[in-house]
């Protein structure tokens, strides 16, 4: 007597099912890095604040969210500008690219997007064109058409179409602390040559000039000149971290 034999084929196959499962997660990830390319290079970004010019209120390693569309943005070397939604203001802290230091060059522009996407922005490539090395964080004191000059480390200003000088806290309307060293009472700062007073300077259309909170540092405005609007990346409008010193700008 025999037996037929009845062959039972599955619908599941593992090797296909393993290559389908492993090309939606690699779809995915292009996606996510795709979608997290184009947030972080024109709308929102993060910086590690690698110096101590914004002291007191910005510590070294605070980390800021920037956001960019609220300045103007040039596109592939200059060869598209997106408008902004606003100017910046007298009083904004900014980051920008200082004109003597590279950006990364294009070739490794994705590659340091993949490790600082991978890295939850932890990381980033470490070359001689290091992204955090590479741009500046300052406030915004002298805007167009403004003349400006400091007198005992406090910025004074006088506005386009204004009469008289006005110091910057006046006029920005903020409250925010500079640091200055303490001066010996007989410290005369119009003879000393070390003074950090400076003359008179008309700042152009299209420039801004731009100082740090921390006084005794450099460089900004004061020595490396104006800073062109084109070199303005991004408005710094909160602290996330430290968790505890968590503030709005």
């Amino acid at each position: 007597m025999g037996f037929n034999k009845k062959y039972q084929y599955s619908l599941y196959r593992p090797g296909p099912f393993k290559r389908f499962f492993l090309f939606r997660v690699i779809r995915f990830l292009l996606i996510a890095l795709l979608f997290y390319e184009i947030l972080t290079v024109y709308i929102i970004s993060t910086v590690i604040v690698q110096s101590s010019s914004m002291l007191p209120g910005i510590q070294r390693e605070d980390r800021l969210l920037i956001v960019k569309p609220l300045y103007s943005q040039y596109l592939f070397d200059k060869f598209i500008k997106i408008p902004g939604l606003s100017n910046p203001k007298r009083g904004d802290i900014v980051i920008y690219r200082q004109n003597f230091i590279n950006n990364y060059p294009w070739y490794l522009k994705p590659v340091n997007s993949v490790v600082r996407f991978f890295t939850l922005q932890k990381k980033n490539l470490k070359t001689n064109h290091s992204y955090n090395d590479s741009i500046s964080v300052k406030r915004i004191i002298g805007l167009p058409g403004d003349i400006v000059k400091i007198k005992n480390n406090v910025v004074q200003i006088k506005p386009s179409g204004g009469e008289r000088f006005l110091t910057e806290f006046e006029l920005t309307g903020n409250r925010y602390n500079i640091n200055i060293s303490s001066l010996p009472e007989n410290w005369n700062s119009d003879e000393n040559p070390f003074n950090s007073d400076t003359e008179e300077t008309a700042v152009k259309d299209g420039y801004y000039f731009i100082i740090g909170d921390n006084r005794e540092l450099f460089p900004d405005s004061r020595s490396s000149g104006l800073v062109s609007s084109e070199l303005i990346k991004g408005k710094a409008v909160l602290r996330y971290w430290p968790f505890e010193r968590i503030n709005v700008f």
